[in-house]
């Protein structure tokens, strides 16, 4: 269903594109390569991509956009720190309301294996399979936008190329000749903007996204390992790097 989508949506888009093209240079505005930039790309992603990986790439990257690593380790860290403690106190309650209260969804989902007998063993696993499910959503969302900026130079390059085949229709008319020839070269230039100043950051944004949640994955996986085998935490301040999780309180360091 969805291909079919892609392929209607790319011949309204040629479509639209040819009733708009413009018969001279009117500056940078060209409608027709406008209409072309803004509706092939994502027509020719539909017709590789279905509607449910084309959402979670909006989600993903939503997700990055609002994503801030070293605050996000401080607070899973002082997350751990008191579930930690509560932990080695005996004080089960408390320490199922700090998770259900813990910011990072990992640390909500595996956290509660540890409040059950014998179920630190079953952590690092669990950490792993969720962690890997995560990050392979994270890397479809980014092939979308990778997708997307590399195939919007080309959508450019062609609208230049029938711009070009245009001008060469009306050769005998040389006083059009160089306006033709802008408004054929603004195709690649829109075409140029969008991929490298739009989808290919915002591609770049959630491939640091995921790299972010792998390392904070790896902080858990230890930090929980910690806490089953009753180590200290402390040196998980030092793994965040720099010391961007914030000095623990005194109370804490005993966890």
């Amino acid at each position: 269903m969805h291909i079919l989508i892609g392929l209607a949506g790319l011949w309204v888009t040629l479509v639209a594109t040819h009733h708009n093209m413009p018969t001279g240079f009117n500056g940078f505005f060209h409608p027709a390569a406008l209409i072309l930039l803004l509706g092939a790309p994502p027509s020719i992603l539909l017709v590789g991509h279905d509607l449910r990986e084309i959402w979670n790439a909006v989600v993903v990257l939503s997700q990055a956009l609002r994503y801030h690593a070293r605050r996000a380790e401080a607070q899973m860290i002082a997350d751990l720190y008191r579930f930690g403690r509560e932990l080695k106190q005996g004080r089960t309650v408390e320490a199922s309301k700090v998770l259900s209260e813990a910011a990072d969804p990992l640390l909500r989902d595996v956290g509660p294996l540890l409040l059950q007998p014998g179920g630190g063993s079953d952590a690092r696993e669990t950490i792993l399979t969720l962690s890997y499910a995560r990050l392979a959503q994270v890397k479809e969302g980014e092939d979308v936008f990778r997708f997307l900026a590399r195939t919007t130079p080309a959508v450019g390059l062609m609208g230049t190329i029938v711009g070009l085949v245009n001008m060469l229709i009306n050769l005998r008319n040389f006083e059009q000749l160089g306006p033709a020839m802008a408004v054929a070269q603004l195709a690649t230039f829109y075409g140029l903007i969008l991929a490298y100043g739009l989808w290919s950051p915002f591609g770049k944004r959630v491939e640091n996204y995921g790299r972010n949640l792998s390392v904070s994955a790896r902080l858990l996986e230890r930090g929980l390992t910690s806490i089953a085998e009753g180590r200290s935490l402390y040196d998980l301040r030092l793994l965040a790097g720099s010391g961007g999780a914030g000095t623990p309180p005194p109370a804490a360091e005993a966890a």
